[in-house]
């Protein structure tokens, strides 16, 4: 990791100081989104996998980001992921929190477009959340009528129910006619909870509009940050700078719309942390808030969550249940994997590396004895560094941007006094350098040995904050969620017996069952007419 944990400031052709009023202006494109969820029944604590595919009806690709969100009956997301999309798709997780209560949720995938243009912009799918140690709540008794929101279930079933045996090799054909280039597969265990009725998926019909038309954010380069400024009195003059930290840092700059609306575009940056933000007005308190990426949705009157009733009988299931999830964290461990760096920006003129000198105790000296490309001065009691003007031969008059990694430093005396003993490089550049729409005299730029800005301290109007990361890919150790397949003393306790994210056209399909018996469902999606994803499944029974 240390050896991509680099400087990288982004310049951007677009100016994200006028970027809300471009967005206001366009015509809300019709983005579909759909969704193949590897199974609809787990236990808390458990993780979902799922693909999302999101094109325009013209079948060209607008987002480069997605997100996906479980909600309970309240309307209220418990657990929110977002990510990253390539090429209009994306293979994603969500891990379903601990404490959730016994009961159904629903899983909602969109973009930050996509809800703003046809019905199919929002995808909605029901799965039953079941927690061994919170049992449903008592329900009032509903009479839950067929014309819900939901449509009905639009599988087609590609053959009768097959029985097959545990801990068995199974070879099921398929009509190549059928399953070109299938989008996903999943087999897995058939959820006995869910109303007929409620286990389809469901659009965006099912909640109220229109939506906040100001929430239109396009994100064809990659994740946007949406700040508000609260100030009474802005200043659209007033560049604020966002530094993200994480695996690289990097540093965005914008400036605030009449309604003090902020928007710091992160393009092909997806490995952050935190943030931190201030302002070039250095003695101004800020008064800045971070706004949730998450779309504001609400429910139609008229639209209820189907009830969750468990009884004595389904003992025996749910004991089978509850023991494939604690096996499953134990045996089918996933690995993860890195986003790459981003490579971009900033070419220094000059580059020194602090171990090749002798050592000294604070910044200034540092510089006046080894950076002929930096001049050290003294006025009205402050210091001031200055960088040579190189295609002109001569000192700039105004102060360069100064950054540790990539936070911009305002307080040139604090940081003269900075020991450096944990600095690594230190980069010059001695031309004029734009941000978006502000010119720099240069720029002085330290990069510390841990990313962690070498102790220096934050700036104290800093304004620190966490936020929701975009998800980094995970890599199953087989399709089959099972890499001892082979192996008769392995015990296999699966309820997902199968997930292949963009499968590929096959005359059949092969997978393997496990000691858990039941009623399963082999699903295959694919691409539809009209972008939507169309669903084909074969029932299955594993018995003795």
């Amino acid at each position: 990791m240390k050896d991509i944990r680099k400087i990288v400031l982004i310049l951007f052709a677009l100016i994200i100081a006028n970027y809300s009023g471009i967005v206001s202006a366009q015509t809300p494109v019709n983005e579909i989104v759909s969704a193949h969820i590897s199974k609809n029944i787990v236990v808390a604590g458990e993780s979902v996998w799922f693909s999302v595919l999101a094109t325009g009806v013209d079948k060209k690709i607008y987002s480069k980001i997605a997100y996906a969100e479980l909600v309970d009956k309240n309307g209220q997301a418990v657990a929110q992921t977002i990510l990253n999309l390539e090429a209009g798709s994306s293979e994603g997780y969500l891990e379903i929190p601990t404490q959730l209560n016994s009961d159904h949720y629903l899983f909602r995938f969109y973009t930050r477009i996509s809800p703003f243009g046809e019905n199919s912009g929002v995808f909605n799918q029901f799965i039953t959340v079941i927690n061994p140690n919170k049992p449903p709540k008592k329900q009032n008794s509903r009479n839950i009528n067929d014309d819900n929101g939901f449509k009905k279930p639009v599988f087609a079933e590609l053959s009768d129910r097959k029985q097959i045996n545990p801990n068995a090799e199974v070879i099921i054909p398929l009509p190549e006619s059928e399953i070109s280039n299938p989008f996903s597969i999943s087999v897995s265990l058939k959820n006995p909870y869910l109303p007929e009725s409620f286990q389809g998926y469901s659009d965006r019909r099912i909640y109220k509009k229109p939506l906040d038309p100001e929430n239109i954010i396009p994100e064809p380069f990659g994740h946007i940050i949406w700040a508000k400024n609260l100030n009474p009195e802005i200043d659209t003059t007033e560049t604020f700078f966002l530094s993200a930290h994480g695996g690289q840092s990097i540093l965005i700059s914008a400036k605030p719309n009449e309604k003090g609306d902020l928007f710091f575009e992160l393009g092909a940056l997806k490995d952050y942390d935190f943030f931190i933000i201030q302002s070039s007005n250095i003695e101004k308190q800020l008064n800045l808030t971070p706004k949730s990426p998450f779309l504001e949705f609400e429910f139609q009157d008229d639209f209820v969550f189907p009830d969750l009733v468990i009884e004595e009988k389904d003992k025996p299931f749910l004991q089978d249940l509850i023991t494939s999830s604690q096996v499953n964290s134990y045996f089918y461990e996933v690995t993860s994997s890195e986003f790459n760096p981003v490579v971009a920006g900033f070419l220094a003129d000059r580059t020194y590396y602090l171990n090749d000198y002798n050592r000294f105790d604070n910044i200034s000296t540092t510089l006046k004895e080894y950076v002929p490309e930096v001049w050290v001065r003294r006025q009205d009691k402050k210091t001031l560094f200055k960088v040579l003007n190189n295609p002109l031969n001569s000192v700039f008059e105004e102060n360069p941007l100064i950054i540790i990694d990539a936070m911009p430093v305002f307080d040139v005396d604090d940081l003269a006094e900075f020991d450096p003993k944990n600095i690594q490089r230190l980069e010059v550049l001695t031309r004029e350098f734009i941000l978006n729409d502000d010119k720099f005299s240069g720029v002085i730029s330290f990069s510390s040995f841990e990313n962690d800005f070498g102790g220096f301290e934050l700036p104290e109007h800093a304004l620190y904050f966490n936020y929701t990361e975009i998800q980094k890919p995970r890599k199953l150790p087989s399709p089959h969620f099972n890499d001892n397949l082979e192996d008769p003393n392995f015990p296999d306790f699966r309820s997902t017996l199968y997930w292949n994210y963009q499968g590929t056209s096959s005359d059949n399909l092969l997978f393997y069952t496990s000691e858990i018996k039941g009623e399963y469902e082999a699903l295959i999606s694919k691409v539809g007419e009209g972008g939507v994803l169309e669903f084909l499944k074969i029932p299955l029974t594993i018995h003795d």
